[in-house]
């Protein structure tokens, strides 16, 4: 009996120590996670976002603080998208209700802190803030450029209209 026993231990350790390792190096190595994990911080991209905040009105925790800004031609772009992740559920409400699907979890699920500002994260990086102000001013001056010229335009109709 004993025999018999410490065999088939002994075979179920060797397999396994000439088999696969299972193991990781934690902070070397990230554990691959599932494909709908939700956890880490919100991802988006600014210029697939169409400003709806219907993310901010799904979220049941509110803990999501949105700052859009509307260009001269009035579409609205998202500036700021701070997401707490001290007050998250991680229910994933807030992914499933943007229609243009640009909201995603960046699968960071590695990160703590010892206060809660540590735990606000803004999905709009400062360079994103830059290239958005970059395509305001050229939207204005864009807008600014058709208005004169519309202007022009009503201007020699009127002119040509007197004539006549």
């Amino acid at each position: 009996m004993f025999g018999k026993g410490l065999l088939t231990g002994m075979g179920v350790t060797i397999k396994h120590f000439f088999g696969k390792k299972e193991t990781f190096c934690y902070p070397e190595e990230k554990l691959p996670v599932a494909e709908g994990f939700r956890g880490g911080n919100l991802a988006m991209d600014w210029r697939v976002c169409i400003a709806c905040q219907l993310c901010a009105m799904a979220c049941p925790n509110k803990a999501l603080e949105l700052k859009v800004v509307t260009d001269a031609k009035k579409k609205r772009h998202m500036e700021h998208y701070v997401h707490k992740t001290g007050r998250c559920l991680f229910c994933n409400l807030c992914v499933e209700a943007c229609p243009v699907h640009t909201l995603k979890w960046d699968k960071d699920f590695a990160f703590s802190s010892w206060s809660k500002t540590a735990m606000t994260h803004d999905a709009v990086s400062d360079a994103d803030r830059a290239d958005l102000k970059e395509l305001l001013a050229d939207i204005a001056s864009k807008a600014e450029a058709e208005a004169k010229a519309a202007a022009q335009a009503k201007q020699q109709a009127d002119t040509k209209g007197g004539e006549a």
